[in-house]
């Protein structure tokens, strides 16, 4: 009789320890990269900030694991990006993946760049590719079914993306066929005004996920929340697309509560 309470008991606990867990979107890893303190270029104080105000928005979410880089040098930012992260995402079954940059950008004809630390001042050769990154998610799939890069730079401007050039129609989360359906997407800060300490298009991200009252947010309601605040206050309108040469299947990134 005793056995039988106790194997009751503990089948009771596994199964209240994985309620909630089933996340549609299967093992959801977010990469933040924070470059805040350049040798050539201002400093951006702001980054830190925003990167901890998305993090604390994201901790009610089903996210597996968060991974934080701050002040990366190019060959640092190159070597997480093409070697360390990918064997991480190869060894621990991840099937979408967030990353945020926070830092300075730059876009120089047709092509948009990420800024390391160790940049010097008007010398591309020395900032960090975005075109990069997209060929380090290429050998991942199929295993990895979902990419949603967020850039938060000054110039960054868009690259290897294809724009969307209105408000994107919101999924609803009682879909699971958006969830299972690939999906390679970037969401950018539009792109040419200089950098400030506080950005708005990171707290309006922050407050669109802590204030969801539903049981998911796909990023186009985020897009559209951060679109209709940044037109508010006269700014760009933020850039988001599907990665180009990437087989999306028309899914879209969801955020599952826990």
């Amino acid at each position: 009789m005793k056995k039988s309470i106790l194997s009751l008991l503990i089948s009771f606990l596994v199964l209240f320890s994985s309620f909630g867990q089933n996340n549609p979107m299967g093992r959801t890893w977010v990469v933040f990269v924070g470059n805040t303190n350049y040798l050539t270029l201002s400093t951006l104080m702001g980054a830190q900030k925003d990167i901890n105000l998305v993090k604390d928005a994201l901790s009610a979410y089903q996210i597996d694991k968060v991974i934080i880089k701050q002040d990366l040098k190019k060959d640092e930012m190159a070597q997480f990006f093409s070697s360390e992260l990918p064997a991480l995402l190869k060894e621990n079954s991840v099937s979408s993946l967030m990353i945020w940059y926070s830092g300075h950008g730059k876009f120089i004809n047709e092509t948009g760049y990420w800024i390391p630390v160790d940049a010097q001042r008007d010398d591309e050769t020395t900032y960090y590719k975005m075109e990069d990154l997209k060929g380090a998610f290429e050998g991942l799939v199929p295993r990895l079914k979902h990419v949603l890069v967020i850039t938060d730079a000054c110039e960054s401007g868009p690259t290897f993306f294809q724009a969307m050039r209105s408000i994107p129609t919101q999924p609803v989360c009682d879909d699971p066929a958006g969830a299972k359906k690939k999906s390679y997407q970037l969401f950018s800060a539009s792109g040419y005004d200089l950098a400030t300490e506080e950005s708005l298009f990171a707290s309006t991200i922050s407050k669109a996920l802590a204030d969801n009252p539903k049981p998911c947010i796909p990023v186009q309601d985020i897009v559209k929340t951060v679109t209709l605040q940044l037109m508010r206050n006269h700014l760009d309108r933020p850039q988001f697309g599907n990665i180009t040469g990437m087989e999306s299947e028309g899914g879209t990134f969801f955020f599952y509560k826990k």
